[in-house]
């Protein structure tokens, strides 16, 4: 099945600017939020197709050539100065002169909508889930998300109308149901839309904390770390090549989060000390120093000693990442 995504007005939490698509994509005045390109004197009506911290996709009828400089209002109000870098028929790319913040402008979009019909349009974001597929899971990457879906890559081609749930940090588990594929990209929708005042706050968290710089696509391979300074002595080898900790850290389930002291780790899994209540079985994001989340499942519990297993194992280089802050704290 093809991609059957709506072609509306797409906000990127990325820093660069958005790059030229393979085809090119027709305006559509039902769904693309409106703008104005302001050339010297002359003022031009346009449409925003996406935007992120670095530049914008247009469309618009206007004889402008590449290298040009004019400004773009929003209908926020804003007014970002930048450069035409590319054309091709009525699309524009503009790169803006410095970085601007895109979650205000998203707020200040939703606050302007009437309340009865104030919704969220798509935001681009490359983050780690976990996806339920009756018995199995995976990992995935989240490309874009609404109220009303998300675009997923997993591991996998999914398969039309299947009932999958979604399992994202900082977010309750979505019901969702697969309704387009393309290769191993999913269009997923969910169940019950997302409200706005869930959706706004995780996407702050998510931007506030640097995605981690080892995930990819699914399937791709890491770009390997910083070289670890091999000077310091290593901690010692625990059981089944663990290596013996004593690293405060964190766990989420949903929107709860505790703190815990890890025991022991290794690529594919963590032992922690913890006094909450958490169950056998249960699906837990696990924050170590340099890891934004990583989805694991407690397998074992013994008092409050807790025994998970990561659903995909740590890359090593990550791994090493991890020790050598153990290493830093324990001296």
């Amino acid at each position: 099945m093809e991609d059957r995504a709506l072609s509306d007005t797409v906000y990127s939490l990325s820093g660069e600017m958005p790059p030229l698509d393979a085809a090119a994509v027709e305006a559509d005045e039902s769904v693309l939020q409106p703008g104005a390109l302001v050339i010297g004197s002359a003022r031009q009506m346009c449409l925003i197709r996406k935007i992120s911290a670095g530049g914008a996709v247009l469309h618009a009828d206007i004889p402008v050539e590449e290298g040009r400089r004019l400004e773009l209002e929003l209908e926020t109000g804003e007014q970002l100065d930048g450069t035409i870098v590319w054309r091709r028929g009525s699309e524009l790319g503009l790169r803006f002169d410095e970085e601007i913040d895109v979650l205000p402008i998203l707020a200040r979009n939703l606050a302007s909508q009437p309340g009865e019909r104030r919704r969220m349009p798509r935001v681009e974001i490359s983050c780690p889930a976990m996806i339920e597929i009756g018995p199995r899971n995976a990992l995935v990457m989240i490309r874009d998300i609404a109220q009303g879906g998300v675009k997923i890559e997993s591991p996998f081609p999914l398969v039309a109308e299947a009932k999958v749930v979604i399992v994202a940090e900082g977010l309750r588990p979505i019901d969702g149901v697969v309704r387009w594929t393309s290769g191993c990209v999913a269009g997923i929708a969910f169940g019950l839309e997302l409200p706005w005042q869930e959706l706004m706050p995780w996407l702050r968290a998510r931007r506030s904390t640097s995605p981690p710089e080892f995930l990819g696509p699914p399937g791709q391979p890491r770009p390997a770390d910083r070289a670890v300074d091999e000077r310091r002595a290593p901690p010692e080898p625990g059981p089944a090549g663990s290596v013996q900790l004593n690293l405060p850290a964190r766990v989420r389930e949903g929107t709860r989060r505790w703190t815990i002291d890890v025991a022991s780790l290794s690529a594919r899994s963590v032992e922690f000390d913890c006094y909450a209540a958490l169950r056998l079985g249960t699906l837990m994001w696990i924050v170590l120093p340099g890891l934004e989340g990583w989805p694991a499942r407690i397998v074992g519990v013994e008092g409050y000693r807790f025994t998970c297993e990561f659903t995909q194992p740590l890359h090593p280089a990550v791994l090493e990442r991890i020790l050598s802050v153990a290493r830093g704290e324990s001296r």
